[in-house]
């Protein structure tokens, strides 16, 4: 790392979040400084809205706004956090609210014996919802981007002690696989963006930062090897008409990735001034200036190349502290106070700068000497002010509120870095490195080769561990070579374990084949049983399957002769109603033959279902018997199979129990087969006839049916007809009539209006008349006689209108009638001879059905 000169505090980032506290009596000027500049303006901060600041017309102008044009205001940002446990601890109430998690308005409540409430405006809010990253991309990201144009930019934080600035600019420095916490602050964040951009654009760059720490008015480089380097502060005025502040002796360290970036900050942070107080447990006790400088080349439009260089700076306050709150005592007391002191300081040169006064008290404090530059120079600024939302901090918030507001209109004449040409940089580079050659040779000539107290210890303790290496290392050699011989001894003793092992798995292998040949006759004499029985079981399923269809033909004709009985109740019930009594004689006749065969029926269908019964008990049985020796059949077969590893006599000895088995088997179902053909046999002549006489009865039925229901449904026909020849004359008769009335009821509504316009014109005139005698009189006897003329008209046209109406409703409710019963007449003439072609149908399939047995038979 070479050391050389650059000044701190060229640049600024985004909004900072920081506010001071100073003890009872400065506390109190802050307070009036605040809230009425020196010009009398009110500050803003007491009324609802931004007031603007007027100067003075005494004050000078300064240098930097001869081209007003040019100038910007600083970019101020709040941020406000969440309350801390030990403010909910003390119940202290919220009296700061925002417009949502990221708005421009900041809302106090200054309690019910205030007039009115605070509110204040900036360029973003950003509630305690907000994380690191929204921070990041809507504060600090516009900000690199002018850094990498070539712009110098500040970024610092600004508030109270514990209301999180630190945890803003530097957050949780840790990483992992290469990625940030999300708790990242600003300066690892913007490391990482900074390279990313640089790698996406794939230009020539290089890269260096700083880390000094200004602690009780003391400068610190935070990243140097040599402690007590000391650092001073000068003004360089090689520039004209722009004094910039440089930092001498301070060290710039090159980077080549965030994360050597990130270590740099880690390493600083370590080394920085920290303290517990009653406020806040890591209470940060210096301000800190964290500076990174890009240098990028670039090509001209003529081909020469160039250097460009942007700095950002990222500056940590220390937090402004009461000390009868915080509990500072001796040495934290005097930090508080020194503190308190740049702070107040910085406060000053805010109202000077805001109010254009002739005089700016950089000088006061190194802290401001720090930021002149920033602060009404030529750089892009931004400040984050941060806030307690709790009730017991208001006093402070207020006053970090009124620091920043006045600071947001101060004004910088930001510039653009001049570039140098790359020949003339690399020549100052030559220059640099060989004075530095110069001033190594001069001090090894002094005392042979020059080492620093650190770097000689660092040596020494480098080549002691290295010694204690080697002798762990020997020592773990040896360990590995008698671990190794012993492995070897275990290596034969395995090998030898391992050829008695292959001689017993070949042998084993051997058995194993004669068992698998074994096995494999025994799957075929139980592949041969298993194909028997399933013939034996197809064979009995077509037997059961013959008695199903006995048995469904069977309650077939128990349902045929329920049909043709309630057919035949049918037939004499119409018979009875159409007086066809010649013919009741032999229908009633006809229904003691079907009740003869319904009985004959009945009995062949219990005979059938007793057979059907008794022959399903006896296969159930017969199922029960092969299942069972099945079940033995499998036993032995798993047995076999199990134990035909033992011997071979023992598999013999099962073979021939599975032949006898099978004999036994064969043996008993054919016994019961020859049993079942033989019953079956029986049976069939019994049915085929029962059969044949059946099919003579119902020959005659069935003609001497069909006669009578030929008949029968030609008269129903003819009587229909006459009927509906009937019904359409009454239909004609009715409508005839209804005409007849509708025409009638017009007639009187006609002349009814005729009598009522002659009575009114009639009425007319006697008022007329009797007007000229007496008015009154006329007037009110012609009103009353046509309220009674009017009234009784009503009643007459009412009633004819009502009579209409419901002669109208019962001729359509007759129309809809009639064509309601005539269609349902013609649908029972339709169903009558659908059911007669039905019934025809049914009786030929039935005949057929029970011709069918025979046939088969």
């Amino acid at each position: 790392m070479a050391k050389t000169r650059a000044s701190p505090a060229d640049s600024a980032h985004k909004h900072i979040m920081s506010r001071p506290l100073q003890s009872s009596s400065a506390r109190a000027q802050s307070i009036a400084t605040s809230r009425v500049d020196r010009s009398g303006a009110v500050s803003p901060a007491n009324s609802t809205s931004t007031a603007t600041i007027h100067a003075g017309s005494k004050r000078k102008e300064r240098d930097f706004e001869r081209d007003a044009g040019e100038e910007s205001n600083i970019n101020v940002v709040v941020r406000c956090r969440g309350r801390n446990d030990r403010e909910i601890r003390e119940n202290s109430g919220v009296v700061l609210s925002t417009d949502g998690v990221k708005g421009t308005t900041v809302k106090l409540s200054m309690g019910p014996t205030a007039l009115s409430n605070k509110t204040y405006h900036f360029d973003k809010v950003f509630a305690p919802a907000a994380d690191q990253s929204m921070i990041y991309d809507d504060v600090v990201t516009p900000i690199l981007d002018e850094m990498f144009a070539g712009f110098n930019c500040t970024i610092f934080a600004y508030g109270q002690t514990g209301t999180g600035k630190t945890y803003t600019m530097s957050g949780d420095m840790d990483t992992t696989a290469g990625m940030l916490s999300e708790a990242a602050g600003i300066i690892p964040r913007a490391l990482h963006a900074l390279f990313n951009k640089l790698e996406l654009n794939d230009v020539e760059n290089f890269v260096k930062c700083s880390f000094i720490e200004l602690y009780n008015e003391e400068l610190r480089d935070l990243i140097s090897a040599d402690e007590n380097t000391k650092l001073k502060i000068y003004d360089d005025t090689s520039k004209k008409g722009h004094a910039s502040t440089l930092v001498q002796g301070m060290e710039e360290s090159h980077i080549k990735s965030a994360a050597e970036g990130v270590k740099l900050l880690q390493a600083g942070s370590h080394r920085r001034q920290v303290a517990a107080t009653k406020c806040n447990d890591l209470s940060s006790r210096s301000h800190t200036v964290f500076t990174v400088t890009a240098y990028i080349k670039r090509t001209s439009d003529n081909g020469e190349e160039y250097v460009s260089a942007g700095k950002l700076n990222l500056v940590d306050l220390a937090g402004s502290e009461n000390i009868q709150r915080s509990g500072a005592e001796n040495k934290r007391a005097a930090e508080a106070g020194l503190i308190n002191k740049s702070l107040l300081t910085l406060g000053r040169v805010i109202n000077a700068l805001v109010d254009r006064g002739p005089h700016v008290p950089y000088r006061e404090s190194k802290l401001t000497r720090l930021l002149q530059d920033s602060l009404g120079g030529r750089t892009k600024t931004c400040i984050i002010a941060t806030v307690s939302p709790a009730k017991s901090n208001l006093e402070e918030t207020i006053s970090t509120l009124d620091y920043a507001f006045r600071a947001k209109n101060i004004r910088n004449k930001p510039q653009i870095n001049q570039m140098v040409n790359k020949k003339t940089l690399l020549k100052d580079f030559t220059c640099e490195i060989e004075k530095l050659k110069s001033e190594l040779i001069a001090t090894r000539q002094r005392n042979g080769v020059y080492l620093s107290q650190e770097n000689f210890e660092e040596l020494t303790v480098e080549n002691e561990s290295r010694r204690v290496l080697a002798e762990e290392q020997a020592v773990k050699i040896e360990a590995m070579e008698i671990n190794l011989r012993n492995k070897v001894q275990e290596l034969f003793s395995l090998t030898t374990n391992f050829m008695s092992m292959k001689k017993e798995n070949e042998a084993t292998k051997t058995l194993l084949d004669k068992t698998k040949n074994v096995l494999e006759q025994t799957e075929i004499v139980l592949a041969t049983t298993q194909r028997n029985l399933g013939q034996e079981t197809i064979l009995r399923e077509a037997h059961q399957e013959t008695e199903q269809k006995l048995n469904v033909v069977g309650g077939a004709l128990s349902l045929l002769l329920e049909e043709l009985s309630t057919t035949l109740v049918n037939f004499a019930r119409k018979s009875e109603e159409n007086r066809i009594s010649n013919r009741s004689t032999e229908i009633s006749e006809d229904y003691r033959k079907l009740n003869q065969q319904e009985k004959l029926l009945s009995e062949v269908s219990t005979r059938v279902q007793n057979f059907v019964r008794d022959d399903l008990e006896k296969l159930a049985a017969t199922q029960t018997i092969i299942q069972e020796k099945v079940a033995e059949f499998d036993m032995s077969g798993e047995e076999a199979s199990q134990h035909a590893s033992r011997a071979k006599n023992e598999m013999d000895i099962v073979l021939e129990e599975i032949k006898t088995i099978m004999k036994e088997v064969k043996w008993k179902i054919s016994q019961e087969l020859e049993g079942l053909s033989a019953a079956a046999e029986r049976i069939s002549a019994e049915i085929l006839n029962v059969l044949d006489a059946l099919h003579t009865q119902l020959h005659g039925s069935y003609s001497l049916i069909e006669r009578n229901s030929k008949d029968m449904f030609e008269e129903l026909h003819q009587h229909i007809t006459a009927q509906r020849i009937e019904v359409n004359g009454l239909k004609e008769q009715l409508r005839a009539a209804t005409d007849a009335a509708v025409l009638t009821n017009d007639k009187a509504s006609t002349r009814i209006e005729e009598i009522l316009s002659e009575e009114r014109q009639q009425a007319s005139t006697d008022r007329q008349n009797l007007l000229a005698q007496i008015t009154s009189l006329v007037v009110a006897n012609g009103h009353a006689q046509e309220n009674r003329l009017t009234s009784k008209i009503d009643d007459v046209r009412g009633g004819i209108t009502a009579s209409k109406e419901s002669l109208e409703a019962a001729q359509s409710a007759y129309s809809k009638g009639m064509e309601s019963w005539n269609y349902k007449e013609s649908r029972f003439v339709k169903d009558v001879w659908t059911s007669r072609e039905s019934m025809t149908s049914r009786l030929k399939e039935d005949w057929n059905v029970s011709l069918s047995p025979r046939k088969c038979t």
